[in-house]
């Protein structure tokens, strides 16, 4: 029995190559360059004096030559190489460190079938000095033909010419190929020329300088060139176990939580893309890397990197020198940190709260409000070893000067995220007794009451009741400091029950803050401070209507120390207290 070769339908594989392996056809001017970099690279291994050169012409009549001073080809190589798909020069015996070039698949020039129905290739070996220049000829119906070239190369090296179809002349415009030349090639190290026509001048498209290697102000203008905003930090990345080095640009803007709009990654120089998203880890979605591949694999389209263990590696890595370059930026700028804070502090809150990465840098540089001044969670458990924290802005509001008074801390943890944050912060070993919800009604349970006095002043309780009874609020008189605070609302509902479900007995720290549910208030209630002045004055107090206002002032005041609204029926009752209290100091009616 005989073996049988399949038979291949070149314009089915060109068809499979245009939709399902490369994106665009403009990746044929890529695999043209980077086909000519690496001969150039494979004739460099055993003659490093070889010139390093690739030229790009557009010619009259819609066809793009790219010649380079390469190793060349024989003509077993033209039939193993350019007729065989799946094969690589690569692969043969002049290569001895495989991982520098960028084509490993041997279908690259397949990709110029994309735009054209035939193409033209010279090639001159380096392999001896007296070699014949040989002329391959491939047409998209999977013929080939390989002759002496009638005009020979001066030196080794290769030369191919791809003349576009009427309908795809776009891919080969001056304008476009430009554009493409220098989004391809413009970091590869060697020198790479194009003309766009025959009487233009030729530009070098290549050799530009890596942000990475650049200045801190090259890196910038690169990212703004580039990527299109001026970045808030650029922090540097390099993983030398892989070969990859780069820098990571921080967003001047909030973005997407949990979007990343890709990293833009180079292959030894050659543009592979700007979207990819396998480097950096999720909780970085303000940051955009642009990144030296190195020995990272590239699939067979050569647009994306290899899934593999070593890109997870590498991940892991960048993630790690993120989180280190951000807290260094904390340290050495914390004027552009600052900065940083204002755009990104809700997003970095949104991932703490899912990512422990996060949450350390969160602890160590997030600014909280307390009621002893701003501080990170670092600060704050560090100072204190009993932290309350409140999720109602209200709250914290209203008592903080009390916790404050009794050399308590409380922290503010009102800010969207903030009681994911707090709640995984005191799940932490260690912190669990250190960090605790704050409970308004525990707190005030615990004030002590005013001791009883004469008729007097239980007089005057039953008056002022009598005054909140009809504002629908309780009275609740305690003696507490500071007593420059006379009053203090606090609001009534049921969102406090939940809280008690995640602390046990004490406080669940995202529900709201209400009491336990066989003692929650009904209704909100006005604590009435009896060491303030103010307070202690009402009792003295003969006439009742100023009284009743001063209550009534006493109830606004309460208001608005813990952060209320005030609405239409608040604004007449202030106004209609200024005007009793004034009357009377003036001694009219």
């Amino acid at each position: 029995m005989s073996g049988e070769s399949f038979r291949v339908d070149l314009r089915g594989i060109v068809d499979i190559l245009s939709h399902h392996l490369y994106s665009s056809p403009r990746v044929y001017l890529r695999e043209l360059i980077q086909n000519a970099r690496d001969a150039v690279v494979a004739r460099s291994e055993s003659d490093p004096s070889a010139p390093r050169e690739i030229a790009i012409e557009i010619e009259d009549g819609g066809a793009v030559l790219v010649r380079d001073s390469g190793i060349g080809l024989t003509e077993e190589e033209m039939r193993s190489v350019l007729a065989t798909i799946g094969a690589s020069s690569k692969r043969s015996d002049f290569t001895r460190v495989r991982r520098q070039y960028l084509g490993q698949f041997g279908i690259g020039l397949l990709s110029c079938f994309l735009i054209a129905d035939r193409i033209e290739v010279r090639s001159r070996s380096a392999r001896s000095a007296d070699a014949p220049t040989l002329s391959w000829v491939g047409n998209s119906d999977g013929t080939f033909t390989i002759t002496s070239a009638q005009t020979p190369l001066p030196d080794a090296g290769t030369e191919v010419r791809v003349q576009a179809r009427a309908d795809d002349r776009e891919w080969v415009e001056p304008v476009r190929v430009q554009l493409l030349a220098e989004r391809f090639a413009s970091l590869l190290e060697l020198p790479i020329t194009l003309r766009t026509g025959a009487h233009a001048q030729s530009e070098i498209v290549s050799t530009r300088t890596p942000p990475w290697r650049g200045s801190g102000l090259e890196a910038t203008a690169w990212c703004h060139r580039e990527l299109g905003f001026a970045p808030l930090a650029v922090l540097p990345i390099d993983v030398p176990t892989a070969g990859v080095v780069g820098v990571a640009f921080i967003s001047d803007s909030p973005g997407r939580v949990g979007n990343r709009h890709g990293d833009t990654v180079y292959s030894h120089g050659m543009f592979v893309a700007d979207d990819n998203v396998q480097l950096a880890p999720n909780w970085a979605y303000f940051v955009r890397l642009a990144v030296e591949g190195g020995d990272l694999a590239l699939t067979a389209s050569r647009e994306s990197l290899q899934d593999s263990p070593a890109i997870g590696d590498v991940k892991a890595q960048i993630g790690t020198q993120l989180r280190q370059g951000i807290e260094h930026f904390a340290l050495s700028d914390p004027v552009g940190f600052d900065r940083f804070m204002d755009v990104h502090a809700k997003g970095i809150l949104a991932m703490a709260a899912g990512d422990d990465d996060m949450l350390d840098l969160v602890i160590g540089h997030v600014p909280w409000e307390t009621s002893e001044g701003t501080m990170t969670l670092a600060q704050i458990l560090r100072l204190s070893d009993d932290v309350r924290y409140t999720t109602s802005m209200t709250d914290f509001t209203a008592f903080a000067p009390l916790l404050r008074a009794k050399r308590s801390l409380l922290v503010n943890g009102s800010y969207v995220y903030g009681s994911e944050i707090l709640r995984k912060v005191r799940e932490r070993r260690g912190h669990t007794a250190r960090v605790r919800a704050f409970d308004p009604h525990a707190f005030l349970d615990s004030l002590p009451e005013p001791r009883e006095g004469g008729a007097e002043a239980r007089g005057f309780e039953v008056h002022a009741r009598a005054v909140l009874e009809r504002l629908g609020v309780d009275l609740d008189l305690r003696a507490f400091a500071p007593a420059s605070t006379p009053s203090l609302f606090v609001a009534a509902g049921d969102d406090h029950l939940s809280q008690l479900a995640d602390d046990g007995a004490e406080a669940d720290p995202w529900a709201g803050l209400l009491s336990e549910p066989e003692a929650s208030p009904a209704r909100p209630r006005l604590v009435m401070n009896v060491t303030s002045d103010a307070v202690r004055s009402l009792v003295h107090v003969r006439d009742e209507r100023v009284r009743a206002e001063a209550i009534s002032g006493l109830y606004v005041i309460g208001l608005l120390r813990a952060g209320q609204t005030l609405d239409e029926r608040h604004g007449e009752l202030l106004s209609s207290t200024l005007h009793t209290l004034i009357t009377a100091a003036g001694g009219g009616e």
